[in-house]
């Protein structure tokens, strides 16, 4: 290990450190081979509305404790960088969650959310650049939005924004405005799934459809079905695989949206289809290879049977969850009520909107079709 590396992991660990304090204050040590059930525990023994009713589990306090540290003493300075790295555990938490599928169903639950992941992303896409151009809004602006409602939050507006030529506050106005919606429907949509006593292949469904930003789908699922090392959380498994599909899809989105940028603002410079594919797959997220990778080794058993569970599969499951509690709790710490206030006005308008009407309609089909 070179100097620098070393440097690096010594400036990230303190934060890392910091996340997993607060993953282990909210699970408990009995995942670990202790017997403290943690606050999920507490809560669910001491107060029946919030256990029972609201069904707040560990995701929930993970991400509250992080948004209410950031928005109050904010993070301490050394911490700042160990929190920046919560997306890798979350991506390497859904390169694990491949251990809950075969190829077989990998590929029925594929088919099945790619017609209405495709349906709903291109609509939502094309009614957001449609509105944005109604209301006078900046053509840069109006595609970074349409690009975080359609696909998958910030990601797919970090990719959109090179080929559309987007300024940086076009950027940040996007990204809270995605944000600042995600976050009520992190919290609305589990009540919503249990009052509606919807099942948790629904809630995955409706989730993964309707929830714009790939990590609140994540938690949204993990919040309705956390699920257990023996009986895994099946709306996380279907809600995945609906958000995994968006992923996909994403360098057809930067070509499509590409071409309504050029038509809305009249651009003769602007990339053309091909430059605007190269943006992509220079970024092309790898953990959804590594995704499938984890699939095909557990369809053909190397990791041991999958009915009855073996112990290898049952340690994935237990380490995938911890990934996930400690990404989740690194997403809260970078919530920030003052960034997301940038979102005011126009955009927030427009994406809220859309947002709205992308999760009313989804929910709608998934109960009629179902």
């Amino acid at each position: 290990m070179n100097e620098s590396t070393a440097s690096k992991w010594i400036k990230v660990l303190p934060g890392l450190l910091f996340m997993f304090v607060i993953a282990l204050l909210a699970m408990g040590t009995k995942t670990l081979g202790g017997e403290w059930a943690g606050l999920e525990g507490w809560i669910k023994t001491n107060s029946k509305f919030l256990g029972d009713v609201l069904k707040i589990n560990h995701v929930i306090i993970v991400i509250i404790i992080g948004m209410v540290i950031r928005n109050t003493i904010g993070i301490p300075s050394w911490a700042q960088a160990g929190v920046k790295t919560s997306r890798i555990f979350i991506k390497m938490g859904v390169i694990l969650l491949g251990s809950l599928y075969s190829l077989a169903e990998l590929a029925t639950l594929g088919s099945t959310s790619i017609l209405l992941i495709a349906t709903f992303m291109f609509s939502t896409i094309i009614f957001t650049m449609w509105l944005g151009k109604k209301y006078n809004m900046d053509p840069g602006s109006a595609a970074c939005l349409a690009a975080g409602a359609g696909v998958c939050g910030v990601s797919a507006i970090v990719a959109v924004a090179p080929a559309v030529k987007a300024r940086g506050e076009d950027i940040a106005y996007s990204i809270a405005t995605i944000l600042s919606f995600g976050i009520v429907c992190l919290f609305t949509f589990p009540i919503l799934g249990h009052l509606m006593g919807l099942t948790p292949e629904q809630f995955g469904m409706w989730a993964g459809t309707g929830i714009l930003n790939s990590g609140q789908v994540l938690a949204a699922a993990l919040a309705f079905d956390p699920g257990t090392a023996d009986v895994p959380s099946i709306s996380l498994k279907v809600g995945e695989i609906y958000n995994l599909t968006r992923v996909v899809f994403l360098p057809l989105v930067v070509l499509l949206i590409t071409i309504l940028y050029a038509r809305m603002s009249d651009d003769k410079t602007v990339e053309t289809a091909a430059s605007a594919g190269k943006t992509f797959f220079s970024k092309f997220p790898l953990f959804v290879l590594g995704f499938i990778a984890t699939v095909t080794l557990t369809s053909f058993g190397a990791f041991g049977p999958t009915h009855p569970v073996s112990p290898d599969l049952k340690a994935f499951r237990d380490i995938y969850s911890w990934f996930f509690s400690i990404g989740l709790t690194g997403l809260g710490l970078q919530i920030s009520f003052a960034e997301m206030r940038k979102a005011g006005g126009t955009p927030l308008v427009i994406g809220s909107v859309a947002g709205f009407l992308k999760a009313a309609l989804s929910l709608v089909v998934v109960l009629w079709l179902f």
